[in-house]
């Protein structure tokens, strides 16, 4: 390939903070171990303190460094520990209104900050509706080979959760419907993901309930390979489906790998097909790597390489 067109490939796969941020209390540390390895696209992550992010800023001022995207909460929230921090640390859903108020208070914090770093969009965990989970214990059944004993697990739980779901789902195009004047304000997108527990919101359908619910095309769905596969392995939505239904409002993907229930694993390990996402890697889709700390630098930069070769084969494919 020539060097032109492997610095735009380069350029167009950022990589999520969630790599290293826990491990770094400078801000300024934290991208420079990142740039060392290459990256010069990065998405902020939710262990992402506000001293940080300031330094972060100083740094993406002076062209050091482009944000792509910010994970809510970012920054950590005053009053939460770091180490805990999450993105449905405030439900987005929640039934009590101050702490759904509180919730959309800090992510506008978090979207404000996405502005100040030019940063094209933000992305959301929703909330859970409140059940007893028994997701563990279903990927623990199919691993040993009894599927069918998980199925009428997980149906049982599934038909308890679509009862209950209604007035969560309120709660969230409540609180998306406020975010999103503020995203058009701004002029960035809040990509609503994937998730990985079967009784967080949105599962396949949701999206759609929740997207034709906020008329804003400043809402759109952001793909999350390992979520995915949970979900498939689970029998609950296969990969291809959340592609496919969403495909016209398809924002952003988060990539990395995963084994049964276990994710955010290197791209080269794992039992993810990536050549199932060819056809949705549009130009104007943000695909950033997220991949957790347990993988070395030698593998963070492999993932890189085989994220480059996904778009190397989506754009020979469109000539």
């Amino acid at each position: 390939m020539p060097i032109a067109a492997e610095a735009e490939c380069l350029r167009m796969v950022a990589v999520s903070t969630a790599w290293n941020s826990l491990r770094h209390s400078s801000g300024q540390e934290m991208v420079s171990e990142l740039l060392e390895l290459g990256f010069d696209a990065l998405e902020l992550d939710v262990h992402v303190t506000r001293k940080m992010i300031q330094e972060v800023q100083e740094m993406a001022q002076k062209g050091l460094v482009r944000i792509s995207s910010l994970h809510n909460y970012c920054p950590v929230p005053e009053g939460i520990e770091r180490e805990v921090a999450a993105g449905n640390i405030l439900p987005l859903s929640s039934l009590d209104k101050n702490e759904r108020r509180k919730a959309v208070a800090q992510t506008l914090v978090t979207m404000d900050w996405a502005a100040r770093l030019e940063a094209r969009s933000v992305i959301l965990h929703l909330g859970t509706i409140d059940l007893p989970l028994v997701q563990r214990e279903a990927l623990r059944l199919i691993g040993a080979g009894r599927r069918e004993e998980a199925k009428i697990m997980l149906m049982e739980s599934l038909t308890t959760r679509a009862a209950m779901r209604r007035p969560y789902l309120d709660s969230v195009i409540a609180s998306v419907s406020e975010l999103a004047g503020h995203a058009e304000a701004l002029g960035i997108r809040l990509g609503l993901e994937t998730r990985y527990y079967y009784n967080e919101i949105p599962s396949l359908d949701e999206f759609q309930f929740i997207l034709q619910n906020v008329d804003s095309r400043a809402v759109g769905y952001w793909h999350d390979t390992g979520h995915a596969h949970v979900m498939e392995v689970l029998g609950i939505a296969t990969q291809e489906a959340f592609l496919q239904k969403y495909e016209d409002r398809l924002i952003g993907v988060h990539l990395h790998n995963a084994v049964d229930g276990s994710d955010h694993r290197p791209l080269s390990r794992g039992e993810i097909d990536f050549s199932k996402l060819l056809p949705y890697l549009r130009d104007d889709v943000d695909l950033v790597l997220e991949v957790h700390g347990n993988a070395g630098p030698g593998e963070l930069v492999r993932s890189r390489e085989i994220a480059r070769e996904l778009l190397t084969k989506r754009k020979k494919g469109e000539t």
